[in-house]
């Protein structure tokens, strides 16, 4: 029987051991799909991302330090014991003691009352600085998934530029084989095609580069990324206001600022809590029990009190407190001073970036018309024979949709940056465009 009781107990405590089933699916990753999405990242856990925990945990610890603050100032029940021997009336005598004992704070004059609210004040900053890495992380895995999509456009062009010098250099050494080419010319012409060459394999290199970049940043260090689906931009597009909307915008939602502020008003209420240190305390206590070897004649069997304990003197260390709140009241002012003009600085550069895209979008569009044109007259020269190949016309076509993805890439992340900056929320594509080859 004994035997069976203690089997008994070890599967209970076994079971209370294991976690969950909601537990271990938490922790578990889901499978990366084939090709993969934008959407699908962007969707990932932030728990993935080590700043997101390291955040969460900041925030933990400001929760548990409130918590304690509170239980610190509520209702204190105990149980009192003692065996012991004393001395009255030159005899020896008993001196044991079994009570409960129940106590409350009553009145500190705001002393508490004021911390609690500053830490508070401090968990919701805490709380806006999550908020702004778990956005920061967004845009993280975003520049990491455009950039395995421009080097797979980046390995084509300089692919097909080595192509195409690889052919000329060929051309050219038959020829100087016959006679018909300089020493000069052949040089010129391997150099060429080595230049060349060396870009097509650090393009090559790019590629696995930049994917296993994505993998560590999404939380799969060890994930074979091969396919991925160009998204459709479309949600990041939108008319550009006046700077000044945007600054405003900053200055009243951006996560960063709002934790700066908050911390500054958690700042004055500590202030405020240890200017209480010179004020007194107000406390009920009751024991219920036996007080004392001889209840008869001296304590009883219950005591009820009201207490205060007003500061007379402390040597200082009241003052030393307030000096110590004020300085960190100072600091927290000049964080959000220094962060409210990063933040006006960050928004006017992206700003006037975003202008720019305008300009570079015609630029863009130019640049793919030439391209195009320059191919079809091309290849009207070759079709009628006044040309051996099309020459560089292909890689101009894949540089042009090199430069135009490039294009809609930057106008996506300013977009997502601008965002984060006047704290909206990041918009995920809901649609897929394609597949990189």
């Amino acid at each position: 029987m004994k035997t069976l009781l203690q089997v008994t107990i070890f599967l209970g405590c076994l079971i209370l051991w294991l976690p969950s089933k909601s537990e271990i699916q938490s922790t578990e990753k889901v499978a990366l799909p084939s090709p993969l999405t934008l959407e699908f990242v962007l969707d990932l856990p932030a728990r993935l991302s080590p700043s997101f925990m390291q955040q969460q945990a900041a925030l933990l610890q400001a929760q548990a330090t409130r918590a304690q603050l509170r239980a610190n100032d509520g209702i204190e029940l105990n149980l009192e014991g003692r065996i012991g021997q004393r001395e009255f009336s030159d005899q020896q005598q008993d001196y044991h003691r079994a009570a409960i004992h129940l106590g409350v704070p009553l009145f500190d004059f705001g002393r508490t009352a004021q911390a609690n609210q500053a830490w508070l004040l401090s968990e919701q900053a805490q709380q806006s600085r999550l908020e702004l890495v778990e956005k920061q992380f967004r845009l993280l895995l975003m520049r990491a998934f455009f950039n395995v999509l421009l080097a797979d456009v980046q390995y084509r062009v300089d692919n097909e530029a080595m192509a195409i010098a690889y052919v000329t250099l060929d051309k050219v050494r038959e020829d100087h084989a016959l006679g018909r080419a300089s020493d000069f010319a052949l040089l010129e012409n391997e150099a060429a095609y080595q230049k060349s060459f060396v870009k097509r394999q650090a393009a090559l290199v790019d590629l696995r580069r930049s994917r296993m970049l994505l993998a560590n940043a999404m939380g799969y260090p060890d994930a074979v990324i091969s396919q991925l689906a160009v998204p459709n931009l479309k949600p990041w597009s939108n008319d550009l206001a006046q700077v000044e909307d945007y600054i405003q915008q900053a200055l009243n939602h951006n996560p960063e600022l709002q934790a700066a502020k908050q911390q500054l008003n958690a700042s004055d209420y500590l202030v405020k809590s240890a200017q209480a240190g010179t004020r007194p305390v107000v406390r009920a206590d009751a024991w219920v029990g036996q007080l004392s070897s001889y209840p008869e004649l001296r304590e009883g069997s219950w005591h009820a009190e009201l207490s205060l304990v007003m500061p007379l003197y402390d040597s200082g260390l009241t003052k030393s407190k307030v000096d110590n709140q004020r300085a960190q009241r100072q600091q927290a002012l000049a964080e959000l001073m220094a962060t409210e003009q990063r933040v006006r600085e960050q928004v006017a550069n992206l700003y006037f970036q975003l202008a720019m895209l305008k300009v570079e979008q015609d630029d863009v569009k130019a640049t793919q018309a030439f391209a195009d044109i320059n191919l079809d007259y091309k290849r009207g020269l070759y079709e009628n024979e006044l040309q051996s190949d099309l020459g560089d016309a292909m890689v101009r076509i894949s540089q042009a949709h090199y430069d135009t993805l490039a294009f809609e890439f930057k106008q996506a992340l300013l977009w997502a940056q601008m965002q984060v900056l006047v704290g909206e929320n990041n918009q995920a594509p809901k649609q897929e465009s394609g597949v990189t080859p």
